[in-house]
């Protein structure tokens, strides 16, 4: 029997019941998404037991097509929709995202569906550090006044591939697969759930992020002050989830509606983790961009 359970805050539930080994039958999916849609982020203690590439690949495609990471060095060889994040290497597969804390940020493609739900398990834990933290941004929305809401209602964010990061070593991504994609796409800077209208505030410019952000039609000073000011609430304190992880765990979250960190661990201590995209909606915008 499946037992969704909320944390304390709402923010985040607890899911009991549920094999990630095997694809959900339609009535626990609908659970699950329904809870997604609720929580935003769902976390699944599995216990030492983990699952195949195939079956989490089998697992997550029922909540959307795939799309592997732009890290094509670490992405699973039989399996090229799992990204390897770890500091340790498969083989030939590197693992990606180092060690060192990783500040709040979306994973944003640029070409068009956007990646609505992430998956995120472990196969191997630190004994200290490594939580990954989660920040709400429908509560962030809903924190906001009236009058706060009804200026970024409207905004659309243009965000871009910054040029002076070393993607090769650090995000384990080629240049050749670089030279494929979209350099830059077009989002709305609020967010609505088609499924229940509720509305996110999605400023995706942290200081870390990969991206260059800034708001279409609006001056460059401004842009970027109201887009700190945003990122600086809606990492409060008060909207945030830490899970420290286990062996076994795994988490399935809303990308578009959370922010999500990572605290740093020790560098002679493994973390290794599968990562999955999966897609859902499209922006408008970002049809619009050329």
């Amino acid at each position: 029997m499946v037992a969704i359970t909320a944390t304390e805050s709402g923010f985040g539930a607890h899911v009991e019941g549920v094999d990630i080994a095997s694809v959900p039958d339609a009535v626990t999916h609908a659970l699950l998404l329904a809870a997604l849609d609720e929580h935003r982020l769902l976390i699944f203690r599995n216990g030492p037991a983990i699952a195949t590439d195939a079956q989490v690949v089998e697992f997550c495609s029922s909540f959307g097509p795939l799309r592997p990471s732009l890290a094509d060095k670490s992405r699973m060889i039989d399996h090229p929709e799992i990204n390897l994040v770890a500091n340790r290497n498969i083989g030939s597969v590197q693992g990606s995202g180092g060690r060192d804390a990783l500040h709040y940020h979306s994973d944003l493609h640029h070409e068009p569906p956007l990646i609505e739900f992430i998956f995120l398990d472990a196969l191997q834990v630190p004994a200290h550090g490594g939580a990954t933290v989660w920040v709400d941004l429908c509560a962030a929305y809903d924190a906001l006044s009236a009058e706060a809401q009804a200026r970024i209602d409207h905004l659309v964010v243009r965000y871009g591939l910054r040029k002076d990061l070393d993607f090769d070593t650090y995000f384990k991504a080629s240049a050749t697969v670089l030279a494929t994609r979209r350099q830059s796409t077009q989002v709305r800077l609020v967010q609505t759930n088609g499924r229940t209208g509720r509305k996110s505030v999605w400023p995706n410019a942290g200081p870390q992020s990969n991206h260059h952000a800034q708001i279409v039609g609006m001056d460059p000073d401004e842009s970027r002050a109201l887009l700190t000011e945003l990122f600086e609430h809606c990492t409060d304190e008060r909207f945030r989830y830490k899970h420290e992880w286990q062996l076994g765990d795994a988490c399935l979250w809303h990308n578009i509606q959370t922010l999500h960190g990572r605290e740093s661990f020790p560098e002679d201590e493994a973390r290794m983790m599968r990562h999955l995209n999966i897609l859902g909606i499209t922006d408008p915008n970002q049809l619009s961009e050329n």
